[in-house]
């Protein structure tokens, strides 16, 4: 039985240790610089089931991507026809579990993007019960399918899809309930109470990366946009925007610790032409529009959910991403 437990809770810590991150190596056709997709209108559907050991729970979740017959329902994954990805996966190690933190929500005549972050419970046999905290994000690129290694969370993530050109502002639609008690659950039996009120979070980094004969590739920051939301929103904020800085944003009114480089302390990674998947830093800032090649935009429910960390009251929706030019 000891060992069963272990084996369920780095199940589920994989599960989860994913949450709040990002990288889709595959070329996205862009549709005169608006990212596919980004209205929130249409979305393909996954199928998965859980093992017995856990109940085998029929689970269904949504993406954003192709609203098209032939991808609804299915068993596997097509991020080479969506630039988007989200925190709903797939897990195995061990035992197959899903996690589901992001929902299709009707609006209007539409559809918009829920965000939750959850107190997630696994019930083992009736008798274990193991508990995480999963905060809901959806992101541009996408990530290892099926989680299978639960020690590295950016490694199972691949940030970011290839792009060339120089947006002044991030846009978009949402409301939020901002949560205020944060926990933090990493995949075993207790909860921890931790301070401060949670907050959500928005970014979209612009990037310069080359790749070196090695494989290795080297990263600069060319734009930022980002923003931490901590007070709730009930009603819709429409066309609500967040500028980019280009350059060294360090320097610029409004810099916040949060919006540095990406560091050694927690590399993003990505796909070289190789096949390989790289880890890498960035190295500096740079002003050149014209050196810009990918674009990260992320939006999660809880800005410390890849920690494991976040209130369970925490609600993000997203609608309308639009990218404004000058």
């Amino acid at each position: 039985m000891r060992r069963l437990l272990l084996i369920i809770s780095i199940s589920f810590v994989s599960l989860v240790q994913i949450v709040a991150q990002i990288n889709v190596p595959q070329p996205v056709t862009l549709k005169r610089a608006q990212i596919p997709y980004s209205d929130m209108d249409s979305w393909w559907s996954r199928h998965v089931t859980e093992s017995r050991l856990i109940g085998g729970s029929e689970v269904i979740y949504f993406e954003p991507g192709p609203d098209d017959a032939r991808f609804q329902k299915i068993e596997g994954t097509i991020e080479h026809l969506t630039p988007w990805a989200t925190s709903n996966v797939k897990a195995e190690v061990g035992v197959r579990a899903a996690n589901q933190s992001v929902f299709r929500e009707k609006r209007g005549d539409g559809y918009c993007a829920r965000l939750e972050t959850n107190l997630k419970k696994v019930v083992v046999l009736g008798i274990v019960n193991v508990k995480a905290i999963a905060s809901g994000s959806i992101f541009t690129g996408s990530m290892v399918d099926p989680i299978i290694e639960p020690n590295n969370p950016r490694h199972n993530t691949l940030m970011g899809i290839p792009f060339n050109e120089a947006p002044s502002a991030l846009s978009f639609d949402y409301k939020l309930i901002a949560g205020q008690q944060r926990l933090q659950a990493t995949g075993g039996f207790s909860v921890k109470k931790i301070a401060g009120a949670d907050k959500s979070e928005v970014y979209m980094l612009l990037q310069s990366r080359k790749e070196n004969p090695d494989g290795s590739l080297t990263v600069k920051r060319v734009g930022t946009a980002w923003q931490r939301f901590e007070q709730s929103k009930m009603q819709w904020i429409n066309n609500y925007q967040i500028p980019v800085v280009y350059g060294d944003a360090s320097q610029q009114p409004g810099f916040k610790p949060y919006m540095n480089l990406i560091s050694d302390a927690d590399p993003y990674y990505a796909i070289n032409s190789k096949g390989q998947k790289v880890g890498y830093v960035e190295s500096g800032w740079s002003n050149n529009a014209d050196d810009i090649t990918h674009i990260i935009i992320v939006f999660s429910a809880s800005y410390e959910g890849g920690a494991y960390i976040g209130s369970p009251e925490s609600k993000l929706w997203i609608d309308n991403i639009q990218l404004i030019y000058d």
